[in-house]
Parts: C-alpha cells; structure tokens; sequence
C-alpha cells in the first residue's frame, strides 16, 4: 500500500477490525510506541477532514476514516498487556483467571469497557496509569452490598492492575441490556411511566452508594426489562474531591439521561431533571415521586418489554 495515498488508506481503515490491523507491536515496547505514533500522525494527514477537497476524498468520507482512526490509535495505546501464549489476543490475567479481551464496548476519557471470551464477563480498564481510584466498581459494590444493595452493581470476579492500569472484571446479569438499546428500540422517547422505575432504580444507588457514578450514561446503564432490575457499571473517580470535599453530583449527567430516553415526550419530567440537577440524590427523590403521583397517580406494577427485531424482507 502506497502509504501517503488517501484511497487506499481509507479502505485500510474502514476493513480493520482491531487495531493491530493498522498498528504493530504493543504499547509497552517503546519502539513499538513511537513507531505507532508516527505512523498515526501519517495517516492521519493522508485522510485529514481540513484537507479533504484537495485529497480527492468527501468530506463525510474523510471525517468518518478520521474519527475510526483515532478509534483504532486510542485502542491500540491501551493494550496494556498481552497473556503469553494468547497469540494475537489480548488477555489480563491473575492467578484466578485469564480474561481475553474481545469488543469494546465503549470509551471514555479515563476509561475503556470491553466484553470477553466468556460472554457474561465484561471488564474496565482505567486510562490512566498509576491512578487506581479511576476503577471504583470493587469498592462500590462492596459498598452497596454491605447496604441490602447487592443486586444494583455487578459481581465482580476479579481485579489488579497490570502495568500501571487498574482494571475490574465483572459478570452481567443474564437478561441485561443497556439503556443505549433500550433507546434503539423506542427512538422516538420512552413512555414517562416506563422511564419512572429505571430513573428511580438509577438514583436510589446513587444515594446509597454515598458517592458520585462519575461515569453515568446510556452505556453503563444496564437494565431488566422483565424483572425492572438494574445495575450500574463504569464506575469511576474518587469518593472526595482532590482537596477532601465533597465531589460533585451526577445531576447533570441524570439529566441528560431524561432528555435522550424521553426524546420529546413527558416535557415536565424533563423539566424536572434540569431542575433539580444540583440536589442531593435523596431530595431528589422525593421531588420526583411528588411529581409521579401527580402526574401518574398512585404507582403500580407497569409490564416493560423491547420489541423483538424483525426479520429482514427482501
């Protein structure tokens, strides 16, 4: 492949589906390091968006192989380590266990999730080398266990930190799904009752676990559409601010959750979670069950499901 040509370069991109497809060796070999660091540097220019129209390429096209790029760079600095024998795997493993990574299944600033060769097991790895409060969901869980809170986190089954990352392996209910398909499945907004027991399942952990989620949205939000269960992931950041204070809340992050699950629907409820972003997590339950009962009347037991995919017509 002609390296500086932009064709080639975005059909390079667009086939690879990890990232050792466009980047060699791993992050802990230095030269490895600076030799993928150039190379991302290389194709970047190759696709850039600012220079689309002079490349010949569209500027969708060359914004999308841009944004994958990146992707695929972001993802090959944190394979922090490879289990030996594991070939072009990636694995973490402890004396209990080898987890063998597989898709990821988001990204955040300090942290990445990714699902593993056993399909119940997930696991976090925190961005940040040397920082293992990034990874919180072992203290967490304890934390709500110990408060008849059990069943809102995962079980984790292990935890370490392997050259400077911390990370967590976690099983998954079975029945669980995120509230990202969730929203898949209703685009166009939840029914206010619906969204009520999930958002309230959401905040009740928040208040018993005491601290800030630091991490909350539509991808570490897990629910069961059966059982009305959820579970809390991804989460993250210290219990104190840096300075010992108290950090700050997930009101705002609790907000946005309403307006991507409501959509246009239920313009109170939303209003009310824009609102109240700044209480604490047991006031804002109370408001928000004075605002059910008038707009719902007394609570009652409401059926949720997901519609099942259709098949596809020709």
């Amino acid at each position: 492949m002609n390296e500086y040509d932009p064709f080639e370069i975005v059909r390079l991109i667009e086939n690879a589906r990890r990232p050792d497809d466009v980047f060699a060796g791993t992050p802990t070999d230095p030269s490895a390091r600076r030799a993928a660091r150039r190379r991302h540097r290389a194709l970047l220019a190759a696709v850039h968006p600012d220079r689309a129209t002079i490349l010949g390429l569209s500027p969708e096209v060359a914004r999308d192989a841009a944004l994958t790029l990146n992707a695929l760079y972001c993802a090959w600095c944190e394979t922090v380590t490879a289990a030996s024998g594991t070939g072009d795997t990636t694995a973490f493993v402890t004396g209990a266990a080898t987890h063998v990574l597989r898709e990821r299944l988001w990204v955040t600033d300090q942290m990445s999730a990714y699902r593993t060769d056993d399909p119940d097991i997930r696991v976090e790895i925190g961005r940040i080398a040397g920082v293992a409060s990034v990874v919180a969901l072992p203290t967490v869980a304890a934390h709500l266990a110990g408060h008849g809170m059990r069943a809102f986190a995962p079980c984790v089954v292990d935890t370490a930190v392997t050259d400077g990352h911390p990370w967590v392996a976690y099983r998954v209910p079975a029945g669980m799904v995120c509230l990202d398909e969730v929203h898949a499945s209703y685009p166009a907004g939840l029914d206010g009752r619906d969204w009520a027991w999930m958002v309230r399942r959401i905040v009740m952990t928040l208040a018993a676990a005491g601290r800030p989620h630091g991490n909350l949205g539509v991808h570490s939000v897990l629910i069961h559409p059966d059982e009305h269960g959820v579970v809390l992931t991804g989460w993250t950041g210290p219990a104190t601010a840096g300075d010992g204070s108290p950090p700050a809340r997930d009101g705002n992050a609790v907000a946005r959750l309403f307006g991507v699950m409501l959509g246009d629907r239920c313009p109170r409820q939303r209003a009310f979670a824009c609102a109240a972003e700044t209480l604490d997590p047991d006031t804002w339950l109370h408001e928000y069950d004075l605002l059910l009962s008038a707009l719902y009347g007394p609570r009652r037991f409401r059926p949720f499901t997901l519609p099942r995919p259709q098949p596809m017509t020709a």
